[in-house]
């Protein structure tokens, strides 16, 4: 018993001073952006230094939790989540979930009356950087939030407990988003519940990785909702109307009541449909 509490007093110690380097070097990084983006582009615009922090919050995250989880929990960066065979279907699930979702919300809209669209001249570069640059997201949120804390939490807590807590730090993480908002704030928590309801069973980061990156890329660049706030390069121009209740004004879908009710019944679906395929059921 006392060497069980021990290891949670360690597992504590070890998430808080992992989060506190993480804000730290996030915070030194993102006071630099506008001269590091003009050495890389040539040109500093708000895009283009969303772009330079995107990359460098990804080097920072992958050198961080390389670090940590060498040192500290002593286990390979590889056992995060990333094994590739045997999980084919889970990220098929969480790839075209948000493809169902997110088609299923704007239908709605249009069908309202609150949506139109209209096709733009979207530059081939920008359309495959900014493809790239949702990957580096993706792949870096669920890396830090599902691959590190979730990972760590689920050694000393119930997984119900875990999930939660997690989903609440992904959250903290999203407040300082432009045009952050109450609604924006149960929208993003009950995302960090549906991108870690996978992972508490599975340890593996496909699922959430594919829905992260699909949800992140039809509801920007295809479709042209802001993303959490950010607006980016598109498609389609989308000409909303109506209450942002509805249409999530400038935070984006993220800020919709719509999202509120479909991302909560899909996160009950996916956790019954999870636990009765992995419960009891030991996955490395």
């Amino acid at each position: 018993m006392q060497s069980s509490a021990i290891k949670a007093r360690s597992m504590w110690i070890r998430i808080l001073f992992f989060l506190g380097c993480y804000i730290l070097f996030i915070f030194i990084f993102s006071n630099v952006t506008q001269f590091i983006s003009a050495l890389i582009f040539r040109e500093t615009t708000s895009l283009n230094q969303f772009y330079t922090s995107v990359l460098f919050n990804f080097i920072i995250s992958v050198a961080l939790v390389w670090f940590f989880r060498k040192v500290f929990d002593k286990e390979s960066f590889i056992s995060l989540g990333f094994k590739w065979k045997g999980f084919g279907k889970e990220r098929a699930i969480g790839f075209f979930t948000a493809v169902l979702l997110i088609t299923l919300i704007s239908t709605i809209l249009w069908l309202m009356q609150l949506l139109q669209w209209v096709v733009t001249d979207l530059n081939p570069k920008n359309f495959l950087l900014i493809t790239i640059v949702l990957i580096l997201i993706a792949v870096t949120e669920e890396l830090v939030f599902r691959g590190y804390l979730l990972n760590n939490l689920l050694k000393h807590m119930p997984r119900q407990a875990a999930l939660i807590l997690s989903a609440l730090l992904f959250v903290a993480f999203h407040s300082l988003n432009p045009h952050f908002n109450f609604i924006a704030f149960i929208n993003v928590f009950i995302a960090g519940l549906l991108l870690g309801v996978n992972y508490i069973y599975t340890k593996n980061l496909g699922f959430a990785v594919f829905f992260h990156f699909s949800w992140n890329f039809l509801q920007g660049p295809i479709m042209g909702y802001r993303v959490s706030g950010i607006e980016l390069p598109a498609l389609l121009f989308q000409n909303s109307k109506g209450s942002v209740l509805l249409t999530g004004g400038n935070f984006g879908l993220e800020a919709s009541w719509l999202v509120t009710i479909t991302l909560t019944i899909t996160v009950m679906l996916l956790y019954f449909l999870f636990q009765r395929k992995y419960n009891n059921i030991s996955v490395d």
